[in-house]
Formats: C-alpha cells, sequence, structure tokens
C-alpha cells in the first residue's frame, strides 16, 4: 500500500481527505499544494494529477483519486478492515445521501445553498487576503488560462482587482449559515451522538471540517451558547476526537492566522451580530410554530 495526498491546510475539502484518512487509520506521504497564495494548484505537473486543478487529491498506488468524496469512498471500499466503517450499508440511505449533499462542496451547487458551499463563501475575506499575495496581473494570466473551471476565473480575478469580497456576499453567507446551523441542530435533536445516531460515519468527516471553518472564521460563539445544545455538543464531540488534530490541526499552514488576526484582532467575526441576530430570529419562528400546533 502507498497512498500520497496532495492538499493545502485551510481548505475544507482538504481537511475532510485528511479526516477520513485518520479516521480510517492509514498512514500516507503529504505533499502541500499551496493554492491562491502560489498557484501550486495550477501548474501543469499537478493538473496531471487532478484536471480541475483542486484539492485534495488522494493517488493510491499510481491511481490518482481526485475529490474528497471520491477519496472517502476509495479508502472505505478499498479498505474495508482499517478503522471506521464510512459507508455504512446499514444505515438508512436516504438520509445519508441528503446529509452528504448538505455538506458537500459541490460546483453544481450555488454558493450558500449548502453548508458545504456556505463554508467557502464565508472564507472569501480570507480567499481575497491570499490572492492578495500575488498581483493582479499573475492572478489574471494564471486563472485565464491554467484554470480548468471557467466559471470561477472571473469570480477568481474580480476578488483579486476588488480586493475585498462584496458586502453583500458576507451578509448573505452568514444569514445561510444561520439556516445551515438550525438544520443540524434540529439533525442531532435525536439526541444521539453523531449526524446518523450512533455511527461515525463520513458525514461527521464532513463536519468536522465545515465547523472548524465556523471556528476558524470567528463564529465559533455558536459552539458555546445553550440557545443551540445539541450543535454544542457534537462540536465537542467531534473536536475531541484524534481526527480533529491528526487531520486539520497537524496541518495548518499558518497562512491565515496573520491574516484572521488582522481582520478581527482578538474578537469575533465582523458578521458575528448578524448571524446571531439571524439565529435568535429563526430560533423564535420555529418556537412560535411549536406552540400554535
Amino acid at each position: 500500500m502507498s497512498l500520497e495526498l496532495y492538499g493545502y491546510g485551510e481548505s475544507v475539502a482538504s481537511n475532510i481527505a485528511r479526516v477520513a484518512l485518520s479516521e480510517k487509520n492509514l498512514t500516507y506521504k503529504y505533499n502541500l499544494i499551496y493554492l491562491e497564495s502560489r498557484g501550486d494548484h495550477l501548474t501543469q505537473e499537478y493538473k496531471k494529477l487532478n484536471p480541475k486543478n483542486l484539492v485534495p487529491t488522494l493517488v493510491d498506488d499510481e491511481l490518482p483519486v481526485p475529490d474528497s468524496i471520491k477519496i472517502m469512498r476509495h479508502i472505505d471500499t478499498k479498505y474495508p478492515d482499517q478503522g471506521e466503517d464510512l459507508f455504512p450499508s446499514s444505515l438508512d440511505n436516504d438520509t445519508f445521501d441528503d446529509l452528504l449533499s448538505f455538506v458537500t462542496l459541490d460546483e453544481s451547487k450555488e454558493l450558500g445553498d449548502t453548508l458545504g458551499t456556505t463554508a467557502g463563501g464565508i472564507s472569501a475575506p480570507l480567499l481575497v487576503k491570499m490572492l492578495c499575495k500575488r498581483s493582479i496581473f499573475s492572478i489574471i494570466w494564471d486563472y485565464s488560462t491554467k484554470h480548468s473551471i471557467k466559471k470561477r476565473v472571473p469570480i477568481f480575478i474580480l476578488l483579486r482587482i476588488l480586493g475585498k469580497p462584496p458586502k453583500s456576499l458576507n451578509k448573505k453567507m452568514t444569514l445561510m449559515l444561520a439556516q445551515h446551523l438550525i438544520t443540524i441542530e434540529e439533525v442531532l435533536s435525536h439526541q444521539k451522538e453523531f449526524m446518523m445516531g450512533d455511527k461515525y460515519t463520513a458525514i461527521d468527516c464532513c463536519m468536522t471540517s465545515l465547523l472548524h471553518r465556523v471556528q476558524e472564521m470567528r463564529f465559533g460563539s455558536v459552539f458555546e451558547s445553550n440557545k443551540l445544545p445539541y450543535l454544542k455538543k457534537y462540536w465537542k464531540t467531534i473536536s475531541n476526537r484524534n481526527s480533529y488534530k491528526e487531520g486539520i490541526l497537524d496541518y495548518v499552514t499558518g497562512e491565515w492566522e496573520p491574516e484572521i488576526n488582522k481582520l478581527y484582532g482578538d474578537g469575533a467575526n465582523t458578521y458575528n451580530d448578524l448571524l446571531w441576530e439571524e439565529l435568535n430570529r429563526l430560533v423564535k419562528e420555529k418556537e412560535n410554530v411549536t406552540t400554535n400546533m
């Protein structure tokens, strides 16, 4: 068995793959691919492994496996006796598929439609900071001539030219995040340990990475409040697993932290108050519905 993973420390998708590899107790060689700040993912060498120029990519005995979900399926199928069973056949397939769609960073989904795409949306301020480490001309050239996902090209170029994401985008992503957090709270109202119940699955690998991004972007107060008690308990559970440290914390590059500190200092995200306004509104709305039933 020879496994190599190409990824980036602050990439949500890479974090998912590393958490899954940790949960499967699989060892691998790690290759760091810097994204917006250096453009390693746009090189011809990397494109041979991942034609979409995305991370992560797992290479298993010379077979490239792109995409975090495909990586999880691959290692779960090929190494069934290793670690956790990430795609257990005993679970309700419809519920599992719905939740997997909810957490997936799917190119076909609109930004904000799922928790996965919302995690990308709330990361926009840091994405811009990374893009601004390079000249406008190098970004225009690299993305227009080398990036395979053409619909991303004008977005990245515009963000680099503007030097910051539009306020309307930040506001929209914050409001969508509130909705998705309420959805998670509802799912976890079964009062069991993991998203699918008593069994840890690929959904929880994704959730570990996505909720880490929520905390990383200084929205961490949602994990401390008794207004979302099931989410609070769930985050404590998954963040205490070895895979959180082994798959995420141990791979932080350090590129983001100084920029986050410049944006927010020692405090919360600029939009944290808006997040709580929306959360409180949604919680009250649901309480009223319950009362009137």
